[in-house]
Formats: structure tokens, C-alpha cells, sequence
């Protein structure tokens, strides 16, 4: 935003003359600066209006050559000489110098004090100021008329009108969602570069060979919506920034109003699921709410249970899984983990709801599944789902535990009875584990053996290789260091549960 020369010179109260430079008056004054230096390059930006006397300029050609030079290579706008001082006329060699650079020269009479050139500057720029204000507040109602009837794509289209751009919304995929004129593409990569190296940025500003690119993001608290992308092919107006922060903002809006009425919803599907845990509702009233909310309960429902980071992200994660596939979160935050409602015999698997939320939480979690339940049992398939998910961390396994596999391995896969088993492993194995390293015996695979097979001696004694007459010194041996009797079922049981947890799959042999 700037003062035209050409409204300067049409000032009638400064009676400012064009000596040089008739066909450069488009510049637009940023400043007007009253400075006497012979060389005042060092203490400009650019665009400035400088006024001097020439009180210290060298007349000669060459030295005229030299300040007209300096000038403009500081890129002000124009140079205005003030006569009647130190000169009675602008020297005709400074002049000659500025048409030859193509440098606006003003003669300013001795009767019009720069000063007043100064203010004529200052004010038009406020004016300018009060006028982008104005127009801003005329273009911001028909923008917010727009999203009304037209939703993000009006926003972009009216965005792109008002401020004479190119104007692209994309999502937090990098997918353009809406664009102006139609078929408007994103700007060059180089442009960009710099935006993208602070995503977390409101707003960042960058040039590339498409021109001036702005971009704003589209984002309401932590939730990111996208950007808006504004390209120019001229400097950005105040108005400008001002109509993008606006337009940004109605497209946030425009992106919350459904997001938030899910919130809302998935908050009461929360309270619901706590009831239904707690017997708090029957099964037909259950029923007839899950079926309004579109969830289908024709086969049963099941319980996936996900842990590994915190609830709420898990759960918000899945929301957005399930809403792409057309399901309701039925979910809640219990002990650590996010506990979700799942139709059974449904083409959305547990496994696909998984790794969708990995995918978005870029992160690892781990994940147990209930088996079928109908609408009375839902506080065992809750139950079901954590020691499966439970089993699955324990176990590192990257796809969804159902319960079902766990058969035979429960007790051993759930950390609290798993510590109980590791102590009974530690105390009643570790004599076998030295007998073994000591004497080179297999004393631990022939207990495992014989207990998998019920302590029967030929099948186990065939399992193993060996003669039953070997088995059975081994054996004896056994009875020996532990000082137990293995014709009792309840030792046989514990010996196997503690053999269960002795043994890593993969692993050295020992309890890591």
C-alpha cells in the first residue's frame, strides 16, 4: 500500500513540478524522507520519497550520476529537490541523470516546506488504511453469505473474486478440496518449501515463479482442517491477509458444524456404554438405541479393546474410522484402555478398524477382541477384550488377539497372574534349568513333555524319543531335585502353568 506520484503531483497545495521521469509517476511513495546526505542509500528500504536541498550534492555531472545511481539502486520511488535554498533550480546535470535512470525528479517550491509533503503522505496512506477497512467490511458479509448458502467451495470461489487471486483449499490429506478459478492448481514446490517447514504455523508468506503465495491454516483448537492457498501475481494487501484470515475461519467453521454434532453424539454413545457395562439399561431399550444409531446387532456384538496410548486419541482415531466406513462409535475410555463397540459378522473387521487407527495415530497399539455376545453380556465381552489385548501386548502381536485364541494360554498371557506364575516358575524350575546346564541332561523338555501328555508314560516317552524306562529315571531324577510328587494332578497342573511362562517363544529359555 502506497501514495501514486501521480496524486502527489496532483496535489494542488504542494505545487509539485515533474522535471524527470514523466512516464514512471504509477510509483507509489511508501514514505517521504527529508535526508541531506551525499550518500543516503544506507538509510533506505525502497519506495521512499526523498526530499532534499542539496545541500551537500556534488553539481558535476559526475557526481550527480553517482547520488541518481545510488538512489536508485536503493529503489526509492522518486527524489524531490527543494528549491530557492541552496540552489535558486534543480541542477540541470541531476536532472539529465534521472531521466537517464528513469528516476522521477520533483521540483518542490520554496514555499511548500517538506513537511507538508510529509503529511500529504502520511494522511493519503491512512486513508488507504481506513479504505481497505471499509472495503473489507463490505466483502466480509457476502463471504460469510456465501459459506451459508454454499459451504467451503462459495468461501474459496468468493475469496478468489474479491481479492483478484487464485485461491485452492486443501485438506490435512494435501488434497484439494475446493479451488478458483476452477481447475486452479497448487503453486510450484519451491513456493511452498518454506511454508511446510512450520505446518504448525497460522500463516506464512512465500514467492516462488507462481508469484506471491499466502497460506493460512484451517484449524480450529488442535483440530487441522486443511489449508488455504492464495496466489498473486502483486504484493499482498492488508485486505487481503485480512479476507484470507476470514475466509479461513468460515471454512473452519463450515468444517466443524458436523464434527461437533458427532462429538455430541459420540459423548451420549459414551454414557450409553458406560450404562450398558453396568447393567444400567435392558437389553430392549438397548436394543432400539443401537439400532436408531444405525448399528447393526442382527449376529451379536463384540468388544475390541485397544491400549498403547491414551484413550482419547484411540478413540477419536476410530471415530474417524468408523465414520468413513459408516458406523457410530460406540466407545469409552476403562483402565487405560479405549474399550469399542463392534457389530459382529460385520464386513468392518477389527482388524481393519486397527490398522486405520494406527495409521492416523502413527503410532503402535495393541488390540484384543471379544467373542460374540448378544445385548445381556456385555460386561464378559468387555472382560473377554482386555485380557486379549493384554495378551496381545505381551505377546507383541501386531494383528487383533481374539479371544478365542487364547485358549490353554489365558492365565499365562494376563500380566497379573503372569507374575504369579513367573515367581512359581523361578522357584520350582530353576533347580532343573542348573541340573541341565551342569550335567548335560534334558530333565526340563522331558517334564514339559510328560505333563503335555498327562503324565502317561508311552506316549510321552514316544514323543520324546527315549525308552519309558528312561523317561522314568528322568522322571525320578526329577522328583529328586524338586521334592514333589508327580503322580499328584494339582502338582502336575502348576509345573505346567509355571513351564508355560518359562519358555519365550523365540527366547533363550528363561523369563526375560
Amino acid at each position: 500500500m502506497g501514495v501514486p506520484l501521480a496524486w502527489l503531483v496532483r496535489h494542488q497545495d504542494l505545487r509539485l513540478r515533474v522535471l524527470a521521469g514523466h512516464g514512471d509517476l504509477d510509483r507509489e511513495v511508501v514514505w517521504a524522507h527529508s535526508i541531506e546526505l551525499a550518500d543516503p542509500a544506507p538509510w533506505l528500504n525502497g519506495g521512499e520519497l526523498v526530499l532534499t536541498t542539496g545541500l551537500r550534492l556534488a553539481e558535476t555531472a559526475a557526481g550527480c550520476e553517482e547520488y541518481v545511481g545510488r538512489l536508485a539502486k536503493a529503489g526509492v520511488a522518486a527524489v524531490g529537490f527543494g528549491v530557492g535554498l541552496s540552489h535558486e533550480q534543480v541542477p540541470p546535470a541531476l536532472v539529465e541523470a534521472a531521466e537517464r535512470a528513469g528516476l522521477p525528479l520533483l521540483e518542490v517550491p520554496l514555499p511548500t516546506p517538506f513537511v507538508a509533503v510529509t503529511k500529504a503522505v502520511m494522511e493519503r496512506l491512512a486513508e488507504q488504511q481506513y479504505e481497505g477497512v471499509v472495503q473489507a467490511s463490505r466483502l466480509q458479509p457476502r463471504m460469510t453469505r456465501a459459506a451459508l448458502h454454499g459451504g467451503a467451495q462459495a468461501v474459496v470461489r468468493e475469496l478468489a473474486a474479491s481479492t483478484g487471486t487464485s485461491v485452492v483449499l486443501m485438506d490435512h490429506e494435501n488434497k484439494v478440496r475446493a479451488s478458483h478459478p476452477p481447475g486452479a492448481g497448487v503453486p510450484e514446490a519451491a513456493a511452498l518449501a518454506g511454508l511446510r517447514a512450520s505446518e504448525r504455523a497460522a500463516a506464512a508468506v512465500s514467492t516462488g515463479r507462481d508469484g506471491v503465495v499466502a497460506v493460512q491454516q484451517v484449524r480450529v483448537g488442535p483440530r487441522a482442517h486443511g489449508r488455504l492457498i492464495l496466489t498473486a501475481d502483486r504484493t499482498l494487501t492488508p485486505v487481503d491477509h485480512l479476507l484470507l484470515g476470514h475466509a479461513a475461519s468460515l471454512v473452519a467453521l463450515e468444517a466443524e458444524k458436523p464434527l461437533r454434532l458427532r462429538d455430541e453424539q459420540n459423548r451420549v454413545n459414551a454414557l450409553f456404554l458406560r450404562m450398558l457395562l453396568d447393567g444400567g439399561v435392558a437389553a430392549p431399550a438397548a436394543l432400539d438405541h443401537l439400532t436408531e444409531a444405525g448399528f447393526p446387532v442382527r449376529e451379536g456384538l463384540r468388544v475390541l479393546v485397544l491400549r498403547g496410548s491414551s484413550p482419547r486419541r484411540i478413540l477419536e482415531a476410530v471415530g474417524n474410522e468408523l465414520t468413513e466406513r459408516g458406523l457410530p462409535l460406540f466407545g469409552r475410555g476403562h483402565a487405560g484402555c479405549a474399550a469399542v463397540l463392534l457389530p459382529a459378522g460385520h464386513a468392518v473387521t477389527a482388524q481393519t478398524v486397527t490398522d486405520g487407527a494406527r495409521a492416523r495415530l502413527r503410532s503402535r497399539v495393541w488390540a484384543g477382541l471379544s467373542a460374540a455376545h448378544d445385548l445381556s453380556d456385555v460386561p464378559a465381552a468387555l472382560t473377554e477384550a482386555l485380557n486379549s489385548s493384554s495378551a496381545a501386548e505381551t505377546r507383541g502381536e501386531s494383528g487383533v488377539v481374539p479371544f478365542e485364541s487364547l485358549a490353554g494360554r489365558l492365565l499365562a498371557a494376563v500380566p497379573e497372574t503372569r507374575r504369579i506364575l513367573a515367581t512359581l516358575a523361578e522357584t520350582q524350575l530353576a533347580p532343573l534349568a542348573a541340573y541341565d546346564a551342569g550335567h548335560g541332561t534334558d530333565l526340563l523338555v522331558s517334564l514339559r513333555t510328560f505333563l503335555e501328555h498327562n503324565g502317561q508314560w508311552a506316549p510321552a516317552s514316544a514323543a520324546l524319543g527315549v525308552h519309558r524306562h528312561t523317561l522314568s529315571a528322568r522322571m525320578e531324577r526329577v522328583r529328586g531335585l524338586l521334592g514333589t510328587d508327580l503322580d499328584s494332578a494339582h502338582v502336575r497342573a502348576e509345573l505346567l502353568l509355571a513351564l508355560s511362562v518359562w519358555q519365550e517363544p523365540g527366547g533363550s529359555g528363561r523369563i526375560g
